[in-house]
């Protein structure tokens, strides 16, 4: 036990926090849980006033930390900076979002591609069959195997013609001749009418136009045109509709909206348009839209006064001379060049025997390609010029008709 330094008989209850003195509870000070002597107490009292009572003035004093306002330069500096990096992130989005698309878009062409292989190696599978059949069929009847004339490709149309000489479809013309003929369809466009026009005056050729109705009424100029530089105009109905069932089933079967009078309705609102606008009727032949036709519509369009007229066909598209120029580009099936389309003209042209005599060319007024070198049209004027070498002479399918002893002024028109 220890006894406190200032009164020595009584016992210490702790030492000063200060001193360290031993003090005793009658000259001690607990404060916050430590001991003061009364010296130590009153020394630290004094120095808590004298901080008290300290002058303003005295104390030090220190400025407020401010931010330094930002400037103009640095509000540019920092916002260019910003649309910098939004530019940085949209741009790696934008191109990881662009090679998925060219990996996607590479796997369907692909594809597609794929499909369009297999579709010409079932066409080709469907054409040996059908020739063994015709072969089959011919050894079982006894006879030798007659095939078609390759310009006569449609069975529905096989047939005589059917009142006093004039034919169901007229789709290719004598072959006693070295003739031609150029016809150009018209439906709602004619983007490539002008360039086309311009190739047949500068060879002085003359060709039949088959037009509808929306064209005549859409591009009346381009009409004048045609009829002022000798050019025939027959009808390809007001609308441009389908006929058949082709698009469905690959058959051309009579769709259920389409009666005599419809048909009759197209051909006549035509024919009558054309006489308002032009002062003068259509030539008495007309085709129909997308090669949709049958017997039955073409016995209607003869009711109507108007006789059909097709283009030389083939059991292939090589054999024929359709050119195909509508097809918009290469992943289209039955898209060709403007080469192979001349060769293909030429090359029949050359083929021996009677080549391509009374042929009917199919054409049109529009293209859907966009590149110039391969729109069919641009091989036209070489085209002409080619068969012209060979022998061949251009007409108007009304005067083929003539050459060929077909007479049309049989037919009556409403």
């Amino acid at each position: 036990m220890h006894h406190c330094h200032v009164h020595p008989k009584a016992f210490a209850v702790g030492r000063c926090s200060v001193c360290k003195s031993w003090v005793c509870g009658e000259c001690s000070v607990k404060v916050s849980h430590q001991v003061y002597c009364s010296r130590c107490l009153a020394k630290r009292d004094s120095q808590a006033r004298a901080a008290e009572v300290t002058p303003v003035s005295e104390q030090p004093t220190q400025p407020p930390v401010r931010n330094p306002p930002l400037s103009y330069y640095r509000l540019m500096v920092l916002s260019a900076v910003t649309l910098a990096l939004c530019g940085i992130v949209f741009g790696v989005l934008n191109v990881r979002q662009a090679r998925d698309l060219s990996a996607q878009n590479t796997s369907l062409k692909e594809k597609r591609i794929g499909l369009l292989g297999q579709i010409r190696e079932r066409n080709r599978e469907i054409l040996e069959l059908r020739a063994r059949l015709d072969s089959l069929s011919g050894r079982a009847a006894g006879a030798p195997v007659v095939r078609k004339s390759v310009f006569v490709f449609r069975s529905d149309l096989n047939v005589p013609p059917e009142t006093e000489g004039i034919p169901i479809s007229f789709d290719n013309g004598t072959t006693q001749k070295r003739l031609l003929c150029l016809t150009f369809d018209g439906g709602d466009q004619a983007n490539a009418a002008a360039e086309i026009l311009d190739t047949l005056k500068s060879r002085n050729v003359k060709a039949t136009m088959f037009l509808t109705g929306r064209f005549v009424k859409r591009y009346p100029a381009v009409v004048s045109r045609i009829i002022s530089e000798g050019h025939e105009i027959g009808s390809h109905t007001f609308s441009h509709p389908h006929l058949t069932s082709f698009v469905q089933d690959h058959t051309q079967t009579v769709l259920p909206t389409v009666t005599e009078a419809y048909l009759r309705h197209e051909l006549v609102e035509t024919d009558s348009l054309f006489q308002s606008l032009f002062g003068a009727r259509l030539a008495p032949l007309w085709r129909a839209p997308y090669g949709e036709y049958n017997r039955t519509i073409c016995l209607w369009a003869q009711h109507a006064g108007f006789l059909h007229v097709g283009w030389r066909q083939g059991r292939t598209w090589k054999l024929g001379l359709d050119s195909n120029d509508w097809t918009p580009d290469e992943e289209t099936p039955g898209y060709h060049t403007p080469q192979e389309v001349f060769d293909k003209i030429v090359g029949l042209a050359q083929s021996p025997g009677t080549g391509i005599n009374g042929g009917i060319i199919l054409m049109h007024l529009n293209t859907a390609r966009q590149q110039k070198d391969r729109q069919v049209h641009s091989i036209l004027g070489k085209l002409i010029d080619s068969l012209e070498s060979g022998g061949y002479r251009f007409v108007t399918v009304g005067e083929m008709l003539k050459e060929s002893g077909v007479d049309i002024t049989r037919l009556k028109r409403l």
